[in-house]
């Protein structure tokens, strides 16, 4: 399968991939990630037009009966829907909680890898 298409440069200064002086990323791998970091890191509503996009992340962290399955689903619908690329080249995901001694959800962790990337999320803050 042969990926062609280009995206804005969206990485900032201090994230592990950034490199300075970019406009347009075009390398195949590198727009996928940044499309997955955008699902990942957006609420539902924030971006103008497509008011389905994003995980919620945040906000399911904080309900207690949620578990790392039923997040592992709403990633996985929101790559299908707008990363559909990734479905012929191959992923894997993990969504692991990490909770305090009164079953709250403290620390939501992500595993993603595609290719030879491999991308780790935290959501939340330790105590």
């Amino acid at each position: 399968m042969t990926l062609d298409y280009k995206d804005f440069y969206i990485l900032y200064e201090g994230h592990p991939r950034y490199t300075i002086n970019e406009v347009v990323e075009d390398e195949a791998l590198s727009v996928i990630l940044q499309k997955y970091e955008m699902i990942l890191f957006t609420n539902k509503g924030e971006v103008l037009g497509e008011p389905n996009l994003g995980c919620n992340l945040l906000e399911l962290l904080y309900q207690t009966k949620v578990s790392d399955s039923f997040v592992k689903n709403i990633i996985n619908e929101q790559i299908s829907e707008y990363i559909p690329e990734l479905l012929d080249i191959g992923y894997q995901l993990n969504v692991v909680f990490v909770q305090d001694p009164e079953k709250f959800q403290d620390i939501m962790f992500i595993n993603f890898k595609v290719g030879e990337f491999d991308v780790y999320a935290q959501i939340g803050k330790s105590k």
